[in-house]
């Protein structure tokens, strides 16, 4: 078997069946196995795409951490593919991670990914979605703006687990990722640091590029309670030994931080209200940013209660 494909999901059925689709059409003619690892207590996804066997497997340790370890401990290849259940993979992007895989197991390649076309033509009708695309929400590039390099490979401090391939021996020597982060976001950071200390080095390769069909997620409410997840993690984080992530709250920022928190609902109904027009994106943008401040805020002071 060339690959084990395995894909962390919980309660995301519609675009999970899509990731599947163009997975198989993807892997056609290619061995490989597809483990969905299922985070569900409410949901159990139904694989309805053809031509590869799909094992869907529940997860009682909950939570994507421990989903993953529980993919690679059932996977019966050597080669591993860890993904996200909302992007969409071509041939080609499956070809190239296990050739890299292959040739560099002391290397670890992302690719590059940003929303799809029609999907970003969509957002631009309502504010929020003008808000994602005017703040690089729908890139890579604009997450990684001030790590973007010049070359069409290049190395990267950091690292995610969006769609990548890692030998499972190496997977094994690292100890997997720590389940005792309670979402995603900073497991990620600790996995590729313990990585990077067996000295394995990670790369951007920008020729290859992935839509994220991220549409399910486009409400403002789903973007702030992933905010409050990552600071919970970032804090979880802190806690298991990474001090460098600490967010240094001034006094008079926190105290803000702290009234604000308690009258959210009224900023919530105010940001509602503002009409649906781009004269208004300004107004908008600065309270939706405000409004993450306050979430992240609220998760990431779950350390201190």
């Amino acid at each position: 078997m060339q690959a084990s494909i395995i894909i962390p999901t919980k309660d995301r059925l519609h675009v999970l069946d899509e990731t599947l689709i163009a997975l198989s059409n993807a892997a056609e003619g290619i061995d490989v196995e597809i483990i969905v690892v299922n985070d569900s207590k409410t949901t159990k996804p139904r694989p309805q795409a053809g031509g590869i066997p799909i094992a869907v497997i529940d997860n009682p340790g909950n939570g994507v951490a421990s989903a993953r370890n529980m993919g690679a401990s059932v996977a019966a290849s050597e080669c591993l593919i860890f993904m996200d259940d909302d992007f969409l993979i071509e041939r080609k992007h499956l070809l190239n991670a296990m050739e890299y895989a292959r040739k560099e197991p002391n290397r670890v390649y992302l690719f590059d990914w940003s929303y799809p076309p029609q999907l970003v033509e969509s957002m631009k009708d309502h504010h929020f979605g003008r808000y994602l695309i005017r703040y690089g929400f729908t890139s890579l590039r604009g997450w990684l703006s001030g790590e973007w390099g010049d070359d069409e490979v290049f190395e990267l401090k950091g690292g995610a687990s969006y769609f990548f391939a890692i030998n499972k021996s190496m997977f094994v020597l690292v100890g997997g990722y720590d389940e005792r982060f309670p979402h995603a976001g900073a497991e990620d950071y600790d996995f590729v640091s313990r990585l990077r200390r067996l000295g394995v080095r990670y790369y951007l390769d920008k020729r290859m590029t992935i839509y994220h069909n991220e549409k399910d997620r486009l409400d403002p409410m789903s973007f702030f309670a992933r905010k409050r997840r990552n600071g919970e993690t970032i804090a979880k984080a802190i806690e298991l030994g990474y001090p460098e992530l600490a967010v240094e709250y001034p006094l008079a920022k926190r105290a803000a931080l702290s009234v604000l928190s308690r009258i959210k609902p009224a900023i919530l109904w105010v940001q509602s209200a503002i009409p649906n027009l781009p004269v208004w994106d300004g107004a908008y943008f600065r309270l939706t940013n405000l409004l993450l401040a306050i979430y992240f805020f609220e998760g990431y002071s779950t350390k201190e209660q």
